[in-house]
This record gives structure tokens, sequence and C-alpha cells, in this order.
């Protein structure tokens, strides 16, 4: 793959050190799918190469490459396999990023420089037995003793159980139900490896993530001192949803390497195999799923890259990293699949890693945040990032064709009283017959409209049952309609009747 016009010179040379790292490695990465044993050794290579320190300041012992950095090793890592690209990318958003974000000088000297030259792997404990998604109904308990805490709960689903070295552990610190509302009763501590109290309870068998530690931990009275605390008591929700734009990211660049894989091994297949006396690349229905593939590659690491890149320059990134994440997830699923078909079964043989592949597809659309919630972070930034764009536009009749057409050009404003309400209404039902108008379009048509005075007025309207109302949950009038009372009021029924230059006037009565 080319690098992006964007990348800083830093940047295309890791991005040609990682390739060649991935190459030579690809073999020891494939053996894991047969051993399952966690490749420690490539590890300490990554380690040596200094790429734990990729998104780690100099100041701090790291590269000072920034967030694409990070992506770039996890998107080649991810080539030799998962278990690899897993754990290091867990350790980049299990301790890095909240560490340099939110931690005091203090515990940065202590870690970072660690961190950065491999010596420490990390995790983040989120996921509980009875707490997935709804991350703010952790359970886990954390009770102020002193100068420390005692930490008390489980966890489970966490990558790097066992094999690192550092914790990043959410934690209950609150039971005051106004500290729930306001999201401060969570606190985010850095819990070291072979702390008394701390074990892994159990390690998952997963369908994919070969190798990979993966499991349950238990917190059984866990002295955790106050100076562990990343950022403030009460500050974890901030400190988890601080972090999450930047797990998204390296998280989906993650699966940017087997989607590369598994095109250059159904491409090169097609090629050398012979079907109906040609190369199956020329059968039409391969070439159609090696397009879409290709297509699904190229869109999947512009939307990485994008975020990464908007990260490195300290912009909002909630709606690309989670469109990036959903997007790529659900590419995967797709492009390996068809890269298994283009294949036949020797796709579905372990003898190629595809199969493999296949594997992680459906833990990548339930880490980082299930796609579902994915899709209301979309929904919901996005709503709000395009407010402007989204507005629906105004809208008259046409004055030549009598037409509902949309303008950029705003009506004008006329008082505020019943008869001009309805007569506002009944022009809305010309141009949007089947929906209300909101509140909102009602008051740029009134002059000098106060809400008060405009509640008055509708609901007046409403008990003479010439509008029609909907309130939100908390009882705001916020979509209006006029009746057929109210539009026969406000105009007689020549005002609303248009027929096509085409139509018979026999059928007009």
């Amino acid at each position: 793959m080319e690098p992006f016009e964007w990348w800083n010179e830093k940047q295309k040379n890791l991005m040609e050190e990682a390739r060649i790292f991935a190459d030579k490695n690809l073999a020891k990465g494939q053996e894991v799918f047969w051993t399952k044993k966690f490749p420690s050794e490539i590890l300490k290579e990554v380690a040596h190469n200094g790429w734990f320190g990729a998104g780690i300041p100099r100041e701090h012992g790291g590269m000072g490459a920034g967030v694409t950095a990070v992506a770039i090793i996890a998107e080649e890592l991810s080539r030799i396999g998962s278990a690899l690209a897993e754990a290091y990318s867990v350790s980049m958003f299990g301790g890095v990023e909240q560490l340099l974000a939110f931690g005091t000088e203090k515990q940065k000297e202590k870690w970072l420089p660690k961190i950065a030259k491999g010596e420490v792997i990390g995790a983040v404990c989120i996921t509980e037995p009875s707490v997935g998604s709804d991350a703010a109904g952790i359970e886990s308990t954390a009770k102020r003793v002193g100068d420390a805490y005692i930490l008390n709960g489980k966890k489970r689903f966490i990558t790097n159980a066992g094999l690192a070295d550092i914790y990043i552990v959410y934690a209950k610190t609150s039971e005051k139900p106004e500290d729930r509302t306001k999201y401060q009763h969570l606190t985010a501590f850095l819990v070291e490896k072979g702390t008394a109290g701390f074990s892994v309870e159990k390690i998952n068998e997963l369908s994919g993530w070969i190798g990979l530690p993966n499991g349950f931990l238990d917190f059984n009275d866990v002295n955790i001192p106050a100076e562990n605390i990343i950022g403030q008591e009460g500050s974890g929700w901030k400190v988890m949803m601080a972090g999450l734009n930047f797990e998204r990211i390296v998280y989906s660049a993650g699966m940017l390497g087997p989607m590369r894989e598994s095109i250059r091994h159904a491409v090169g297949y097609a090629q050398r195999r012979i079907q109906f006396g040609k190369p199956a690349i020329e059968i039409p229905a391969n070439q159609s799923k090696i397009a879409d593939m290709l297509a699904g590659l190229q869109t999947s690491r512009l939307l990485v890259y994008h975020a990464a890149h908007l990260l490195d320059e300290h912009k909002e990134a909630m709606v690309d990293a989670a469109t990036a994440k959903l997007f790529t997830s659900e590419t995967y699923e797709d492009l390996i699949s068809n890269a298994i078909t283009v294949m036949g079964g020797d796709g579905w043989t372990r003898f190629y890693p595809i199969e493999s592949y296949l594997r992680d597809a459906k833990v990548n659309q339930i880490g980082a945040g299930t796609n579902d919630i994915m899709r209301l972070v979309i929904l919901r930034g996005g709503l709000k990032m395009l407010n402007k764009d989204l507005k629906m536009p105004h809208r008259k009749v046409h004055e030549k064709l009598g037409i509902p057409t949309s303008t950029a050009t705003p009506p004008k404003k006329i008082k505020a009283n019943e008869d001009n309400v309805l007569r506002i209404l009944a022009e809305d039902y010309q141009v949007n017959p089947g929906l209300f108008m909101s509140r909102e379009e009602l008051k740029e048509r009134l002059t000098d409209a106060v809400d008060d005075e405009v509640d008055e007025l509708l609901k007046s309207l409403e008990a003479k049952r010439l509008v029609k109302l909907y309130r939100d949950g908390h009882g705001t009038i916020v979509l209006m309609k006029a009746s057929y009372e109210g539009l026969r009021k406000a105009g007689p029924i020549e005002n609303y009747k248009w027929f096509p230059d085409w139509l018979d006037k026999k059928y007009i009565f």
C-alpha cells in the first residue's frame, strides 16, 4: 500500500520499516494459528524497534510520531497475526492514551519511558460479568481508606489478561444518585500486576484472536495507592470517553492487514487457478468480488487514517473514529468472505490464513464498542455536527408551476396571532402535506415571537380543534399541523388544489 499524501517523512519511513518487518515474520505469525502460543519473541522485536513509543512524546522516551504512527504499526503487525496486533494495540489504548491525557507528571515519568521501551505492556479493564456496552453501570467498587483505595470486583473479556504489566481499571467510587446522574461516580486506577488480591480468574477460549490471552480478572480487597488514580476521583467516565476515539482508530487499523493479505491471496490464487479452461480471475463473478474487496480496503484505510490525522491535529474525531470502526469492521467480514469464495474450498482450509481471519470478523464488530453503539454515536454526533446542513430547507409554492419547491430565501415574517398561525400552517400543508411543522420553523415566520406567546396561541387553536399538536416527553410543544377544520378556516379549497397540465379536465370535479 502507498502512504497518504498528508503523512510526514517519519510516518512514511515507519510504514516501510513496519512493512518489511511484517513480510519477514509472516510465517512465524501463521505458526500461531496452529500452536496457539503467543508470539512473545516477535513482540520483543517490536519493543526493540521502539514501536511501543510511536505515540509517546520524545520527552518521555518515545518517537513522538502521533496516532497515525500507532495505526501504521497496528496495520502492519496485523498482517503477521491478530494476537500480535491486538497485544500491541491494547497496550497503546490501555495505558498510553490515558497517561498522556490525564496522568500526573510523576505517573508519566514513571511509566511512559517503560512502555516506550516495551518493558511494560498495558490492558484496559471496563467490561464485567454483568456490564458490557452500558459501561456507566460498572459494579466493581473502590473505597477510600486513608491514602489508598480498596478495590473489589471482577472484569471479563480483558485482552492481554496475564500478559499485561499494568491494568487501567474503572471502578465505582460513589453511590450517590446525583454523582451517577452526572457521570461522576467512576474512577480510573492504574493497577500493577502482582498486587496482592489481584489475579487472573480464567482465560477464555475464543473463536478468533488465536494465541491472544483474553480473560477474567478478580480483585479481592486490592490495595491501590491514591497516587495511582488516573485523573481525579470521579473523573473515570471522562477518562474512559476521552480514550475511545484513539482506541477505535487503532483497533480499526488492526483490521486492515488481514484485509490486505486476503486480497493478496485471493488475487494470486485466482490468477493461478484454471476453471472452465481459463484462469479463475477472468470469471466475471470473481472480478466483481475482487473489485468490491479493493474498494472496501481503500475506503476503510481512508476512513481510519483520516480519523487518525484529526487526532494528531488535536481536532474532534468522535464521529470519524466511530465511522471508521463501523465501516471497517463490517467491510472486513464481507471482504474476507469474498476472498474465501474466490478461493473456493482451499480458502476454507487452514492451510491458507484467510480462514483464521474470518474467525476474527465478529469480534471486530463487538470490540472497542459494538457496532450498534457506533451507530448511536454517529447518529447523535453526526446530527449535532451537521446540524446546519441537515436543517430542512424552506419550501414554497412555485409561482408559475404551482408545485412545492425548495428555496434558500426565508419567507417573510408576519405578526403573531391565531389567523396568521393558521395561515402559516396552511402554507406548510401545501408544500409538506404529510408533515408537521416544527416549533423553530413556526417561530421563524412570526415577528417578535416568544415561547410563551407561541404556546398560548397554539393551545388556543388546539382547544378550537383547528390544530394538532405533538408534545415531547417533557410536555413541550415541538410539532404542529393544521387540522381539516383549520385548513378550511385558513382559506377556501381552491387554495389547495393543483392539477398537472396533461390531466383531462373532465376528471376534475
